[in-house]
């Protein structure tokens, strides 16, 4: 694997642990930081990559991240590059995806990627290897990707959880492929086009519908006004009597 790597002096990269002939440790883009991937593979040893600054993936493609977050302020610029995430993905800043590929899977012994924030993903790829890997989506919120959004892995294998109103939305003219052979969806969890209903960018509940009013037949009714009647003409009377001496 070659490793490639074009680290301004605005960028700060530690190194801890070994992979291959290069030693890295988690990835730290700071405030005001500028870094940019040459072409090629860099791995992160599943370490952490943490960008406060921006983070140019040109073609180049990041992988073996255990976590992923992007800070309040912080950017990462798609381009048509890759990154491999293995643990959380967590999107409080800017994400603009480009045409590139993000890809979840578990290569980092963890099995369960927590998303937070919404991100759009140009190209999302969720993959399980050989084992069972959990999806686990923010309540009331839509991840959206516009191009390939892809399933791998052993079958049944991913288990895409949280709720309620979870959801992975297709925009346009976005693809999907292997869901059907791979996926389990938890209750509150949704893939496709739209949102369901009540959800956020789905169609407003339905009205709820009155209480039907009991029909009452013609004679019933002319009974009931006959001793409305007689009842009222009663009371009448009473009023009208004169009192006793």
């Amino acid at each position: 694997m070659r490793n490639n790597f074009s680290l301004k002096s605005t960028a700060l990269f530690c190194a801890l642990a070994t992979f291959h002939s290069f030693a890295w440790a988690d990835l730290i883009v700071p405030a005001n930081g500028l870094n940019t991937l040459n072409p090629g593979f860099v791995s992160l040893a599943c370490t952490d990559l943490t960008v406060s600054g921006q983070l140019n993936l040109s073609t180049g493609s990041l992988v073996l991240i255990k976590n992923s977050l992007i800070n309040a302020g912080g950017t990462i610029n798609g381009d048509s590059g890759l990154l491999e995430v293995n643990g959380n993905w967590a999107n409080a800043g800017t994400f603009n995806a480009g045409a590139s590929t993000v890809r979840f899977t578990r290569a980092c012994g963890v099995d369960t990627v927590h998303v937070t924030g919404i991100t759009h993903f140009a190209n999302l790829t969720i993959d399980s290897r050989d084992g069972t890997l959990h999806i686990n989506l923010p309540p009331y919120t839509n991840q959206t990707v516009s191009g390939a959004l892809v399933f791998g892995g052993n079958p049944k294998n991913i288990r895409v959880e949280g709720g309620p109103c979870s959801g992975i939305q297709l925009l346009g003219e976005a693809t999907s492929s292997g869901q059907d052979a791979n996926v389990q969806l938890a209750p509150g969890v949704w893939i496709g086009k739209t949102p369901p209903m009540g959800c956020p960018g789905g169609p407003p509940p339905a009205p709820a519908e009155s209480a039907p009013v009991p029909a009452t037949s013609g004679t019933v009714l002319t009974l009931l006004a006959v001793l409305l009647a007689t009842l009222g003409a009663g009371a009448l009377g009473r009023r009208k009597r004169p009192p006793r001496p």
